[in-house]
């Protein structure tokens, strides 16, 4: 009888669970950090589409906008600049990293993934013109909102969604 014989099913679940996880996130760092940075398309890609949605809405609301390549703000105001840590691809990573992990139909994941990534991006877009009426209107507050409010507010959400993909579609014995 070996040592593995005696450890529980849902033991193995954990242990192999963790150990993907971290292969994973190793070759997402690796992806990222050697290519994905470097070249910075995808990170511009989603700052400059952050920057046009959020002009859209501020505009919808009536505010008179800026933006730069990387910045949008209400007149006015310093704006909000939005760095490569706060254009969502991290957050992307680990959400789809966490549904390819855990079981669950393939149809499922191609259909869940995107939506997910969807609901992201509009909350992302949702706190930039959050945070730029913050700095119109109570420019004090700006960075506990944005360390505080919006990160509790996004990974609340991940969560949820992990939530959802686990009670709703993940399989498991």
């Amino acid at each position: 009888m070996s040592v593995f014989s005696k450890i529980q099913p849902q033991d193995k679940f954990i242990a192999t669970f963790i150990l993907k996880g971290i292969v994973l996130y190793l070759i997402w760092f690796l992806l990222y950090d050697n290519w994905l940075l470097k070249d910075g398309l995808v990170d511009h890609f989603l700052i400059e589409h952050l920057v046009y949605m959020t002009d859209f809405i501020l505009s919808l609301f009536g505010y008179e906008t800026f933006k730069y390549a990387d910045a949008i703000g209400i007149d006015g105001t310093h704006g909000v600049l939005i760095g490569t840590p706060c254009n969502g691809l991290t957050v992307f990573a680990v959400f789809i990293g966490f549904i390819l992990l855990f079981p669950g139909k393939i149809k499922h994941k191609l259909i869940f993934i995107p939506i997910g990534l969807i609901i992201i991006h509009v909350l992302n877009i949702l706190r930039l013109v959050g945070l730029a009426i913050i700095v119109l209107h109570s420019p004090d507050s700006l960075e506990f909102n944005h360390k505080y409010t919006f990160t509790i507010l996004i990974y609340s959400t991940v969560f949820l969604l992990w939530m959802l993909w686990i009670k709703k579609y993940a399989t498991t014995k």
